[in-house]
């Protein structure tokens, strides 16, 4: 018998990794839980190498290496490819701890500045002084590993001293007191090295890509289950909440994220009234189901978070279509677990509907 958490509604969210070590070293409002994925390896008995196609900062990809599996991740953003990587390598602490006392005897001074001027404008400029300092001093650090970290910490203080808040899926402007970059820096790596002193994953270390899902050409029968949640169909722009990160330390501020499921259009009929945005969407996930079903060995099974799509004058209900583009593949449907249901507003004042937020669960037949 099924046995579906109490508490899903909250799982597919990343809420509860922000009591998770190393899951919590940054926070990605896209992202669903550690929970979540170790609920669906044991309950749909998942079969290794987990693949999953949008991997954002590495949930997937952590969680079967503390679970002892191999994984491999793809994302398009270069961020979200670096996060995943810097929070599932192996690292030698006293690396780390000598590299740390070096930064507590440097005083940050003026030695340069950011290139990005629409970006500098978000900040005190003396504290983005200082993450320019530490940025440059970071970049001189020898051990690839050990630069990433320091790096992953830079980039999280950098976005809690940004005079911006973050909601929904952009930016706000507000200003906020002027905290001490060298103090929340330098907290950040000393709370690092106590989660990796606390926490042990005994699984390989998973293979991460910075690749577009649509265009990956995994091996055919190479991969033995997916768990993953592709970008919901909706109007955000998932590049513009962090413009910031990409902008400063990636010199890549438009990644069109939003586009990489929603590029073209679609000779495919969908239904007339389906708005062009979910129909190029639907036509995307098509390719990547394809890849999913390529890849996937006989047997193995696809667990896939989706939510729908709200339009000011109606809502698009993602998790039947995938299910029946996915049937259209070749996959057969093992179950559809609806996780939590919001209202689809127009205007923030008028209902347009319901919208679900699903847990698909697919295989690949054995013929």
């Amino acid at each position: 018998m099924q046995m579906i958490p109490k508490d899903l509604r909250d799982l597919v969210t990343f809420v509860p990794n922000k009591a998770e070590p190393i899951h919590n070293w940054f926070y990605y409002k896209e992202g669903y839980s550690r929970r979540f994925v170790d609920w669906a390896v044991k309950e749909f008995g998942l079969q290794e190498p987990i693949c999953d196609p949008f991997c954002g900062v590495g949930t997937t990809l952590l969680a079967c290496k503390q679970l002892g599996l191999e994984s491999i991740g793809f994302d398009v953003s270069p961020l979200a490819a670096f996060v995943s990587e810097a929070k599932t390598r192996e690292y030698k602490i006293e690396e780390i701890e000598a590299v740390l006392q070096k930064f507590r005897e440097m005083e940050p001074k003026q030695i340069g500045k950011f290139p990005n001027k629409k970006v500098r404008r978000l900040f005190y400029e003396k504290q983005l002084d200082d993450i320019y300092f530490y940025y440059k001093k970071i970049d001189e650090i020898q051990d690839a590993r050990v630069r990433a970290l320091f790096l992953l910490a830079l980039i999280d203080t950098t976005g809690r001293v940004a005079n911006v808040v973050k909601i929904g899926g952009s930016l706000r402007k507000q200003k906020k007191p002027k905290m001490p970059v060298k103090k929340l820096f330098l907290g950040k790596v000393k709370k690092m090295v106590l989660d990796l002193k606390r926490v042990q994953a005994s699984g390989p270390e998973p293979e991460v890509f910075q690749a577009d899902s649509r265009n990956v050409k995994l091996e055919e029968n190479s991969v033995g289950s997916v768990v993953t949640s592709p970008p919901y169909l909706n109007k955000i722009e998932y590049t513009s909440i962090y413009k910031i990160e990409l902008g400063l330390f990636f010199r890549e501020q438009e990644t069109r994220l939003r586009a990489h499921i929603q590029d073209g259009t679609t000779g495919r009929d969908f239904g007339t009234k389906m708005p062009l945005m979910a129909k190029a969407y639907f036509d995307d996930m098509g390719k990547v189901l394809k890849n999913m079903f390529k890849a996937l060995k006989p047997g193995g099974k696809a667990v896939i978070v989706v939510g729908g799509g709200c339009f000011p004058y109606e809502v698009v209900e993602s998790d039947d279509l995938l299910i029946e583009e996915a049937e259209k593949i070749g996959f057969k449907k093992l179950d559809k677990i609806v996780a939590r249901k919001v209202h689809c507003m127009r205007n923030r004042t008028i209902k347009v509907g319901t919208i679900r937020e699903s847990v698909l669960v697919l295989e690949k037949p054995i013929l």
